[in-house]
């Protein structure tokens, strides 16, 4: 230019705001100012960095809608996701898990559970590993996830993962994350009195109603008779008993990304080992994810995209919950305090005939075992192999119109071995061994055809799609028991049976389905989005096995029609949707099943005890959702706002039939459950220089109503627990009432006493309404605050409302254990009166109570495992807790050309309570993952996890 050669150009630096984007429906990226649904993106970085083994615990408090219960299980154990409340009675009421536009396995269960807890292997998303996640988008409700059809009925989570990128050489990302994990929150026992019942002190006792621990010396509870320790020991309480069991959980994880590309080819892979270990000794598990991905434009018109991830996971000891005898939580709960931790762990003997025998106070106990023998005799082997393939191609015919096909796969092999030594007592007196599998796959293969295009000067846009999908299902196991009789004692292999149980299971469902969309623009700023879609499903009779539901929503962005809009008001925009979604069911219901089992000369072929219903219809949701999203103030201010209502119709659930019938229940269609709530998120920037702040409040709220049964049923029992609770749902009462043991009261709302024991009177069974599971209302606030190269992200999580009762609560009251049962014990009278009945069993007059009784009378009445009276055993569950904290700095490294990024960060999980009305227990952790939640039952103690992340690019 002229005389120079060297031209020295400085650009300074511009912000302008990008639109965000989110995945949605068959993994199309939209502006999402443009969609007319609520749909949420989660930072991802953060789940890498304050990591937990499943995925899905770390959005708790993150997302406006989204309620999430662990199940206490331990390393290894599933949650429960539910958006925008529960909408079937006896079917899964989880969204749908979509891995890069693909639908994945999501079974919650995949092992058997058992009436009394059971246990959890894990669900779908779990298995994913954090690092390999390029983003999450939450479509909340049916308006959203319409066009997946039947499977996301409860609303869909998509996921997409990482590809390679176009790069000069090859990207080499390590990253490592260790944290360890402590009980955080121990339940309240008494440390005043010891074994025994009525005061005296009893050697076998399982109960602590014995005397005063004064150091007095007893008699040893060692049932032995070859017991060469001491005669006797001091009666003293050993207070740090339950502590000292646990031992410090470790989660390492390793992640080893390599990239590599140029602009037509690309390559992703991943590696990445997981250790755990559990805070219950020898609970721990091992897991390594292999991810490989593939993308190029193979030619001008012509792109591929193939992925294939393997994932194998080896779980030993998952923890069983509830009131299964091998809890190990029900063991340690129910040892007295002056039995030392120490003398425990002398948890086994042998006999003259050199038998193993276990050592505990009360031998062949009906659910007492000594908690070493079961955390050392009896154990559990899981393990799973998944494989997770897709290809796909997309050929652009020409500018706004393509074609895209994809096949992909989802393949679980999971499989399970327990062994329980004899001498466990009652589950296993003389051995138990089992083998256990089960197999899933899931195929899809579909294709869309999609066309845009923009007409005239922007006037009119058109953005339309028509696509099909073909899902194929398939599932089949077997197992093989021993049969709790081992012929040779501990010899743990099938052919070592008495009488060998064997069972076979396998099922087949396929869905072949069309659907199509279109959005209509108008000036960018008015958009109308049309969908539909027809499944043909085999597990619904002919007649009814097409269905077909469409949606609607029309989206008005305020800001992008009026020119001279307010510079406080830069972004407003208006949202309404209507969609139906239906719902088919599992296969094989429309006809007798029969079972093929030993007997006889050539076996016995036994009748199912389900009455095939043969004109099942699609169960149905319609739904209707109202929003609208502003900003303020350059996006300093912004706000987001979501009302719905969703009605659910056709329910499928399970009725009981008479026993002269020859069938023990059917199936029918009833119902209507209507869902509705409001949605809201604030965020704000209070600082945005140097120093920046970001906060955001989320809130959702919803009112689940049964609305009607069926003419002949005004109401329905989920299911019924012989512990403490009953969960119905019944016509104009709320999903999730919970039914149990109450106080009879009278009019004055008096506790009625029995003039003869001094006890209050109960109801005869669960029969009283007694408060719901479901929360109020819960949310979430996130700050975000940067500085220089420091970042420091912390999460609140509230939950308020809801109740959960304790049947941990219930035994350790009945048995004397809890400090509950301090107050009372040298006598007391029951607050309440005593009642004088007409002929007719009126109540004519009453009179204060005045009978004495002792707290072991009280508690033993109305505590204990057979039927408990619930009332005394609920806790409100709302909370506060400080959910999340990540300290993190960016080191800016100047003299190395290796290392390109070091990221390092302090991280935390769960570090406490800011407020908690339980008090005793973690209202967030529940027994299981099925529909019947808000109970609590000899489950672990919550834990704080803390640790550091570190993260390299080369």
């Amino acid at each position: 230019v002229g005389n120079q050669t060297t031209i020295n150009v400085s650009l300074n630096p511009s912000t302008i705001a990008m639109g965000e984007v989110v995945v949605t429906s068959l993994g199309v990226k939209k502006e999402k100012k443009r969609i007319s649904y609520a749909a949420q993106n989660v930072n991802t970085d953060d789940l890498a960095q304050a990591r937990e083994l499943n995925i899905a615990n770390s959005m708790a408090g993150k997302v406006a809608g989204l309620d999430l219960t662990k199940s206490n299980a331990g390393v290894g154990s599933a949650s429960r996701i539910v958006l925008r409340g529960n909408r079937s009675i006896y079917g899964n009421n989880q969204p749908l898990i979509i891995v890069d536009g693909v639908p994945v396995n999501n079974s919650p269960n995949s092992s058997p559970t058992t009436e009394n807890g059971g246990v959890q292997t894990g669900d779908g998303i779990s298995n994913l590993n954090p690092d390999d996640i390029e983003s999450i988008t939450v479509l909340k409700g049916a308006n959203a996830a319409a066009l997946y059809g039947s499977r996301a009925n409860n609303g869909a989570i998509i996921i997409t993962t990482k590809k390679g990128r176009a790069q000069k050489g090859i990207g080499v990302d390590f990253s490592s994350n260790f944290t360890v994990e402590k009980p955080m929150l121990l339940y309240d026992f008494q440390q005043e009195y010891g074994q025994g019942s009525g005061g005296g002190y009893d050697k076998k006792s399982e109960f602590e109603w014995g005397p005063k621990l004064d150091g007095r010396m007893v008699e040893h509870w060692s049932p032995n008779p070859n017991w060469d320790g001491p005669a006797t020991y001091p009666f003293v309480a050993h207070p740090d008993n339950l502590k000292d069991f646990f031992v410090t959980g470790t989660n390492w994880a390793n992640t080893l990304g390599i990239n590599t590309g140029n602009e037509k080819s690309q390559m992703y892979f991943s590696y990445t080992n997981t250790v755990s270990h559990g805070i219950v000794p020898n609970n721990r598990l091992n897991r390594n994810n292999f991810n490989l991905r593939f993308t190029s434009k193979l030619t001008k018109k012509l792109s591929a995209d193939a992925k294939i991830t393997y994932f194998n996971q080896n779980l030993y000891n998952i923890v069983h919950t509830g009131d299964d005898f091998a809890n190990p939580m029900r063991a340690l709960y129910r040892q007295p305090t002056n039995i030392s931790l120490e003398a425990a762990k002398d948890f086994e003997y042998f006999d003259d005939s050199g038998n193993r025998l276990q050592h505990y106070w009360n031998p062949h106990s009906n659910g007492g075992e000594n908690v070493y023998w079961i955390i050392n005799r009896t154990g559990r082997k899981d393990v799973r192999d998944r494989v997770i393939g897709m290809a796909s191609l997309k050929y652009e015919f020409m500018p706004g119109l393509s074609l895209m096909i994809r096949s992909s796969f989802d393949k679980v092999y999971d499989k399970y071995r327990y062994w329980y030594y004899n001498d466990t007592y009652t589950i296993a007196d003389h051995g138990d061994y089992g083998l256990w599998r089960n197999d899933r796959l899931q195929m899809n293969n579909d294709f869309l055809l999609n066309y845009n295009h923009v007409f005239g000067d922007n006037t009119f846009s058109l953005d339309v799609s028509f696509g099909g999908n073909m899902l194929y299902l398939t599932s089949d196991g077997s197992s093989f028991t021993v049969n709790r009789y081992l012929l040779k004692p501990n010899l743990f292999v099938i052919s070592n049976a008495s009488n060998l149980s064997k069972g076979e299971w396998g099922s087949t469902k396929k869905v072949n389905s069309l659907y199509g969309m279109a959005t209509l623009g108008f000036k960018n700023f008015l958009f109308l989005d049309i969908t539909g879609r027809n499944d043909w499903s085999s597990t619904l009779p002919p007649e009814n096995w097409s269905y077909f539901y469409p949606s609607f929503g029309l989206t008005w962005v305020i800001s992008d029609m009026v020119q001279n809009m307010p510079s406080f008001l830069p972004f407003a925009k208006l949202r309404a949707s209507y969609a139906e979604v239906g719902n088919d069911t599992s296969p094989y219901m429309l006809d007798l099943t029969y079972s093929f089992g030993a007997g006889g000369n050539l076996g016995y072929a036994h009748k199912g005890s389900t009455l095939p219903a043969q004109d099942l219809k699609p169960e149905k949701t319609k739904s209707i959702e109202i929003g609208g999203d502003v900003a303020f103030w350059a996006n300093r201010l912004g706000f987001d706002f979501t009302w719905y209502k969703t009605n659910t119709y056709n329910q499928l659930i399970r009725v009981p039939l008479p026993y002269p019938s020859g069938f023990a229940a059917k199936f029918i269609n009833a119902g209507n459950i209507q869902n509705k709530g409001i949605e809201m998120t604030l965020r704000g920037k209070p600082v945005d220089g140097q120093f920046k702040w970001q906060i955001a409040f989320n809130y959702a709220m919803n009112n689940s109503l049964v609305v009607e049964l069926t003419e002949d049923l005004d109401e329905y029992t989920i299911r019924g627990r012989s512990w403490m609770t009953t969960f119905k749902v019944k016509e104009g009462s709320e999903y999730g009432d919970v039914y149990t043991k109450g106080f009879l009261r009278d009019d004055e709302g008096n506790v009625l006493v029995n003039e003869t024991t001094g006890l209050p009177m109960v109801s005869n069974g669960q029969t009283v309404p007694m408060g719901n599971y479901n929360p109020d209302w819960f949310g979430g606030i996130t700050n975000n605050f940067s500085f220089k190269g420091f970042d420091l992200n912390i999460l609140i999580d509230i939950r308020m409302g809801g109740n959960i009762f304790s049947f941990t609560d219930a035994n350790l009251c009945s048995d004397g254990f809890s400090a509950r049962t301090l107050e009372g014990r040298d006598g007391f009278v029951v607050e309440g009166v005593i009642p004088t009945y007409d002929a007719d069993g009126n109540i004519v007059s009453t009179r204060p109570n005045d009978i004495e009784i002792t707290s072991e009378a009280y508690w033993q009445a109305f505590g204990g495992r057979n039927t408990p009276t619930g009332e005394l055993f609920k806790y409100d569950a709302s909370f506060v807790r400080l959910r999340e904290i990540v300290l993190g700095y960016n080191f800016k490294l100047k003299n190395t050309s290796l290392i390109k990024n070091l990221h390092l960060a302090l991280v935390g999980r769960n570090l406490g309570f800011l407020y908690n009305a339980a008090g005793i227990l973690d209202p967030n952790l529940s027994v299981g993952t099925s529909n019947v939640q808000g109970m609590e039952g000899f489950g672990l103690p919550t834990t704080r996890t803390f640790g550091f992340d570190m993260k390299l690019s080369f």
